[in-house]
């Protein structure tokens, strides 16, 4: 699959240089993809950005739990400031200190988990385009597929994007986001 789409690109890039004579002798039947479009309006798509706001709201209500745990803390630590000796405030304002760094510790752990994982649920989806449009290409007999973010000007007619997303929408309805 992955040759597929490598091919498509080396003819893009190299073919220029093909003399025309040799094109003009062979029927090369081109195919053109909207992978934005893909990205957005696929079932995988909206799957997963689905399952990314659910994240995202789950970690922003732990979060916000967090932060009034702090602000509550260090209100306590205030109001006790004067009634505590210099050493135990200062133990308690170390402690304070402390929880700060691991939430900000855990807020990036969190980051960076839903970014890996966002990272390979797109990986996944690009992998399925691809696979989609090379089922199309054999369907249909298309020599070469080109996205369409390679294509300066094309006729409308080579554009199979709703095919790719029909045909992408069957074999890969769903993409799983794990998050670690």
């Amino acid at each position: 699959m992955n040759r597929f789409f490598i091919l498509s690109l080396c003819l893009v890039f190299f073919g220029l240089s093909v003399p025309s004579h040799s094109m003009a002798n062979e029927n090369i039947s081109i195919a053109m993809v909207d992978v934005d479009k893909i990205l957005s309006e696929s079932k995988a798509s909206k799957s997963l950005q689905s399952q990314i706001k659910s994240k995202r709201e789950a970690f922003q209500k732990e979060f916000s739990a967090k932060e009034k745990e702090l602000k509550s803390y260090e209100t306590t630590l205030v109001q006790e400031k004067e009634t505590l000796s210099a050493e135990d405030f200062a133990k308690k304002r170390k402690s304070y200190e402390e929880k700060i760094i691991e939430t900000r510790k855990l807020f990036q752990n969190r980051r960076n988990g839903l970014d890996s994982g966002l990272n390979k649920a797109m990986l996944e989806l690009r992998k399925a385009i691809v696979d989609a449009s090379s089922k199309i290409a054999d369907e249909k007999g298309y020599d070469l597929v080109l996205t369409r973010e390679s294509v300066l000007i094309a006729d409308k007619k080579l554009d199979v994007t709703d095919q790719v997303l029909k045909k992408l929408d069957e074999i890969q309805g769903d993409v799983k986001l794990s998050v670690e």
